[in-house]
């Protein structure tokens, strides 16, 4: 068995903009539950989304949310790190930035990063592996995922085709 491959390409953000590609699909109310989020927990992918995510964290803070940052601790494959986060200047519009090892998964720990997913109403969780780590553990709290479906079993549970790009709130009745 191998690890799903197919990480977001430039070349695939330069399509999409130029009308080559599909735009992402929206699954959910993205926009109201966005609009609507005062308190927002970020969960990067690959250092190279890091510009990208930049500009929507920047956009949160216009539209008056506060944002806390999560990037790993140590390289794995190609994820962000606090040095990749450091290099696009987030420190300087996040409230903090957090370091995990491997992926982080909500519980009823005291650490100040619990404290921070207890109180935060919107979760930005990009990329299949946060995909996989929150799904069915933020019982309540509205998520929100960006990815690209890699596999069959991820196709089947969000009900996008293999190679597309969802942009899926889930919970956001509740948000």
């Amino acid at each position: 068995m191998t690890v799903p491959g197919g990480a977001f390409r430039f070349q695939e953000a330069t399509n999409i903009l130029r009308g080559k590609n599909p735009l992402p699909t929206f699954i959910g109310d993205v926009f109201g539950t966005t609009r609507r989020a005062t308190r927002v927990l970020y969960l990067t992918d690959n250092a190279g989304e890091l510009g990208f995510d930049s500009l929507l964290i920047t956009t949160l803070k216009e539209m008056g949310a506060t944002v806390n940052l999560v990037v790993k601790e140590d390289p794995f494959f190609e994820d962000a790190t606090r040095k990749d986060a450091l290099f696009f200047a987030m420190d300087k519009f996040v409230e903090n930035i957090f370091t995990v090892k491997g992926f982080f998964i909500p519980g009823g720990g005291t650490s100040q990063l619990s404290d921070i997913f207890r109180k935060s109403d919107l979760v930005i969780a990009k990329g299949t592996g946060n995909y996989e780590a929150l799904k069915d553990q933020v019982h309540g709290k509205a998520i929100l995922y960006m990815l690209k479906v890699k596999c069959h079993p991820i196709a089947k549970k969000t009900g996008a085709s293999i190679g597309s790009f969802i942009v899926k709130i889930e919970n956001s009745e509740k948000a």
